[in-house]
């Protein structure tokens, strides 16, 4: 071996040694600081804490949580046995991680989206006397529609249905539309306004406040609607999907759209807002306690606009829920609708005036919950989701999803 080799045999040796001995120390370093953060975590870990605000959630829970009486009586879930194990989960936790773990168990015992645990202080539920306050400031005017909080989310088809033999689009954003044949097509995305950012950019004003601007972007999506299915029954379209795929829901705007879509009466059951008459604490030992909703339930109407008048199908998904799934909910009730696809999300009713907050202030947690319920005819709660008409198996091709959606809709033809 050359002297020339030797060197640089040498010096690779040396090099490899140097950064064996960075990564080394580099390691140790990381090494520390978790043992540093998991040493601070275990001396101030206050889980007295964790403790009263795991009390604080229970008791709101028996007041607030629209569904938890559905899930004790239809789910089975024990809530002595949850108490008793959430507790003892928190009452051995000795960090924060621990302590978040159980508290996140809990919550998600229950399999409802409306029910989640966040991060932030937040701020717990209004009570009567901070809502009637007699000298309100009037509502501010907002500076655009971003800093009023509206996004520019996707509007574009996820069912391929461009792929469908002869499909021809006949309509954009924010509502595309098309027709395969006398099939038309038209896909909604959202039902919240403030998911169309374009649509909220057409028609802001200097001076606007928020009420005024949804109000204005929910009339402009309104004609939006119409036009898009006017120009699908232009085009020869005489049964009509709507894709609701993937529309995790919005506002009470969705009951305009769905006027849209129908002509005469349809009725419901009328959503069931949270208001016992009774101390419900008690439920959390397993004793029997007074319903957690107020009356019985009424009944709602809407009137359709019948700007569509012809066959409708509403194709949904797991994606489907809340607002969407109050959408499917009318139709099916009222056997006004064919529903393709599969069982929607089980989001059902959310938050009525922003719905039951718990600030879990001790921890810097909040729980929102649902504080109104949604039932089909049937008296399911629409938390279990809505099932399908016609299932349509998943299909990992796109010709497979348009062959099993076709073959569905084949014998449908009126």
């Amino acid at each position: 071996m050359s002297d020339t080799q030797r060197e640089s045999a040498t010096s690779t040796k040396t090099s490899r040694k140097t950064w064996r001995r960075v990564f080394r120390w580099i390691g140790i370093g990381l090494l520390s600081i978790v043992l540093g953060l998991l040493g601070w975590d275990v001396v101030t870990f206050d889980r007295g804490a964790w403790q009263r605000d795991f009390d604080a959630l229970e008791v709101a829970m028996a007041k607030e949580y629209a569904n938890l009486d559905w899930m004790v009586e239809h789910r089975g879930v024990d809530l002595v046995k949850l108490d008793r194990d959430t507790r003892a989960s928190l009452g051995g936790a000795f960090t924060r991680v621990q302590a978040f773990l159980a508290l996140r168990r809990f919550v998600r015992t229950f399999q409802d989206p409306h029910f989640k645990l966040t991060r932030g202080a937040g701020h717990a539920s209004p009570s009567p006397s901070e809502n009637t306050s007699p000298s309100e400031a009037p509502p501010a005017p907002v500076a655009s529609c971003a800093a009023a909080g509206y996004e520019a989310r996707p509007v574009d088809f996820r069912f391929p249905f461009k792929k469908m033999p002869g499909f021809a689009p006949t309509h954009e954003a924010p509502f595309p539309a098309g027709v395969a044949g006398e099939l038309g097509v038209i896909r909604i995305a959202h039902f919240g306004e403030d998911r169309y950012l374009a649509t909220c950019e057409a028609v802001f004003k200097a001076g606007m406040d928020e009420d005024a601007l949804r109000l204005a972007v929910r009339a402009r999506l309104q004609e939006a609607l119409q036009t898009a299915i006017g120009a699908l029954r232009d085009r020869g379209a005489r049964r009509l999907l709507v894709d609701l795929t993937g529309n995790g829901g919005g506002t009470e705007w969705v009951s305009e759209a769905l006027a849209l879509f129908t002509s005469g009466t349809l009725r419901r059951s009328e959503a069931r807002i949270v208001k016992p008459s009774c101390d419900r604490t008690p439920i959390w030992k397993g004793e029997k306690v007074c319903s957690i909703f107020g009356d019985g339930p009424g009944t709602a109407t809407l009137e359709g606009k019948g700007v569509w008048k012809g066959p409708l199908f509403v194709l949904a998904d797991r994606g489907t829920g809340s607002a969407s799934e109050d959408f499917v909910a009318w139709l099916k009730d009222n056997h006004a609708a064919t529903i393709l696809g599969a069982r929607t999300a089980g989001a059902g009713c959310g938050y009525v005036n922003g719905g039951g907050r718990t600030a879990l202030r001790e921890i810097g947690f909040e729980v929102r919950m649902p504080n109104c319920a949604r039932f089909l005819a049937d008296g399911t709660n629409e938390v279990e989701g809505i099932a399908p008409d016609i299932a349509l198996p998943p299909g990992r091709s796109d010709e497979e999803k348009i062959a099993a959606l076709t073959g569905a809709l084949a014998p449908l033809r009126d």
